[in-house]
C-alpha cells in the first residue's frame, strides 16, 4: 500500500470492472447451447474457465463439443459466441457516471486489458465508453499481458503522469492490484467483479460498487 497523493490519471481493466462480461459470456455460451442443440450452459461456460487456451479462445467451445459427442459446426458455433457476447455486453450501473465525473475533474482516462484492441474497442463501443479514455494498452500494443508491468507504464507514459501520481481500478487481485501496488499506483479493488476472490493481495480501497470511486479519487 503506498502514502495518499493527488491522483492526476486513473487506469481501468475492462472486464469485469466497466462492463459485465461473464455476464455476457456466460449469455453467449447460452446461444452456443441452443443453437446445437446439446449441452449446458453452465458446462459450457465451466470450459472457459480452465487454464488452458487463454479466457477467451473458441477452442474451448470445441473442446467441450468434442467432449459430448456434438459434431456441429466448430465455427458457426464460435461466430455466434462471439456476436452474442458483444450483444449482451453492459456496463455496471453508474459506470458512465462515473467516468463522466472524472473526465469533467481534468483527470486522463485510460484502459489496460488483457483484450485484444480489436475486441476492446468493440467492448468499448457496444457500451458507449470509447468516448471516455484517452488510451487502451492490450497485449498486442505491448507484447504482454497483465500482471506485467510494461502495460501499466505504457498506458502512464502517454497520458504523460508517473505511477506515483496514478491510480488502478480493477477487479484482479493478481493481474492489477498487486502490479499496481508494486509500481507505486493507488490501486482500487473493483471486489464487486472480482470472479476469483480467494487471491491474496492487499488494495490501498476496495470498491462494492463503481458508484464509490469518486469520492476516493477526489477527495
Amino acid at each position: 500500500m503506498r502514502s495518499e497523493t493527488a491522483v492526476r490519471a486513473v487506469l481501468f481493466d475492462l472486464d469485469n470492472t466497466l462492463v459485465r462480461f461473464v455476464d455476457a459470456q456466460r449469455a453467449a455460451c447460452g446461444a452456443v447451447v441452443d443453437l446445437v442443440g446439446a449441452g449446458t450452459t453452465d458446462s459450457l461456460f465451466a470450459c472457459f474457465l480452465r487454464p488452458i487456451h487463454g479466457f477467451e479462445s473458441p477452442a474451448h467451445i470445441e473442446d467441450y463439443l468434442a467432449s459430448i459427442g456434438c459434431t456441429a459446426d466448430i465455427d458457426a458455433a464460435a461466430a455466434l459466441y462471439e456476436m452474442a457476447k458483444l450483444a449482451a455486453l453492459e456496463p455496471y450501473g453508474g459506470v458512465v457516471d462515473v467516468l463522466g465525473k472524472l473526465r469533467d475533474a481534468g483527470l486522463p482516462l485510460g484502459v489496460v486489458s488483457d483484450a485484444d484492441a480489436v475486441h476492446a474497442a468493440a467492448r468499448l463501443e457496444q457500451c458507449g465508453l470509447s468516448r471516455y479514455f484517452e488510451v487502451v494498452v492490450t497485449p498486442d500494443v505491448t507484447g504482454e499481458r497483465k500482471p506485467a508491468a510494461t502495460n501499466f507504464l505504457h498506458a502512464l507514459e502517454r497520458l504523460g503522469v508517473a505511477p506515483s501520481g496514478a491510480a488502478m481500478v480493477g477487479d484482479s487481485l493478481r493481474r492489477d492490484i498487486e502490479p499496481a501496488n508494486r509500481l507505486g499506483l493507488l490501486s482500487v479493488h473493483a471486489a464487486y467483479g472480482d470472479w476469483n476472490p480467494g487471491y491474496v493481495c492487499t488494495p490501498d480501497h476496495r470498491l462494492d460498487t463503481i458508484v464509490a470511486l469518486p469520492p476516493i479519487l477526489l477527495e
